[in-house]
């Protein structure tokens, strides 16, 4: 307990608020590179374009200070090095993607975060019911808490990303009790990475952070793909949440240009411009339902 107060009282800044995009996808990004035919080297020329886009919309004024992306080294290890620094807030993947059971994309953990700045954030999505097999679930949680003990022992902070696979509508209930399981193992990450929630249950989950570790940074808000008229929805219902600090979505914002894009209908600077467009478009939405 000592040493978790040590870590979460020393930290170098405090984020409030935050508008993420994030483009740490590989397979989604592989699979439009085939199906367009084009070659897999141009997934890393998207995410340089992603990045663009991304540093033009910072620099509106409200936006100063609450920005950040998700990226990963696969294919996005230039935009990696050419963010960190800048004042961002910045999350890499450690995950294999699509992995059930859970399974670390470069191996070992401790050896990566030796060479990883501080700064940047080591997200890990995992597939988590709390109602698989007691053999499966046992292997996810091992694996994670290897994961987050190489964190307290390096100093980086740690996302964990609960998506609940198979569920034709968002089991709330689940999300709930899996977190509480992740808190009863010991596992108190410094964010969560979560769907939208109703109002209700995002009551349910303050008050379940509140209980375990009062110190855990947040919640930011996936986005799996939702149109703006779904986020906004979700964004209001968040709105009101202790916990929620933002969102971290990606799709929404680039999906729909990226495939015009390999298709060669759309140029670099039509794509660069149309998804600056779109992430700006979400950040008003996020600051009109926080501020409503």
């Amino acid at each position: 307990h000592l040493n978790h107060l040590h870590r979460v009282t020393t930290r170098s800044k405090n984020w409030e608020e935050l508008f993420l995009l994030a483009f740490d996808h590989r397979s989604q990004f592989i699979e439009m590179a085939i199906e367009s035919n084009s070659s897999l080297n141009r997934v890393a020329d998207l995410k340089q374009l992603i990045l663009k886009a991304f540093i033009e919309v910072t620099e509106e004024d409200f936006l100063k200070g609450k920005t950040g992306v998700f990226i990963d080294q696969t294919f996005g290890q230039n935009e990696l090095n050419n963010v960190t620094g800048q004042g961002f807030w910045i999350a890499r993947p450690i995950e294999l993607p699509g992995s059930k059971p859970l399974r670390l994309e470069h191996g070992d953990i401790g050896t990566q975060l030796l060479s990883w700045p501080i700064e940047q954030v080591v997200k890990c999505l995992v597939f988590y019911d709390p109602d698989d097999t007691d053999m499966l679930r046992i292997q996810q949680e091992d694996l994670i808490k290897e994961v987050y003990d190489a964190c307290l022992k390096t100093g980086h902070e740690i996302l964990l990303e609960l998506v609940i696979p198979n569920a034709p509508n968002l089991e709330t209930n689940k999300y709930l009790r899996s977190i509480q399981r992740f808190y009863n193992i010991g596992i108190k990450p410094d964010w969560w990475k979560l769907p939208p929630f109703s109002n209700n249950d995002w009551k349910l989950l303050d008050n379940l952070i509140e209980q375990n570790d009062p110190y855990c940074r947040g919640v930011v808000i996936l986005g799996l793909g939702a149109d703006n008229q779904k986020l906004n929805i979700g964004f209001k219902e968040a709105s009101t949440s202790k916990y929620v600090k933002g969102f971290a979505v990606g799709r929404t914002i680039f999906a729909d240009v990226a495939q015009q894009w390999f298709l060669g209908a759309k140029t670099d600077a039509e794509a660069i411009d149309e998804m600056a467009k779109n992430y700006e478009k979400l950040c008003r939405i996020w600051d009109k339902a926080r501020k409503a």
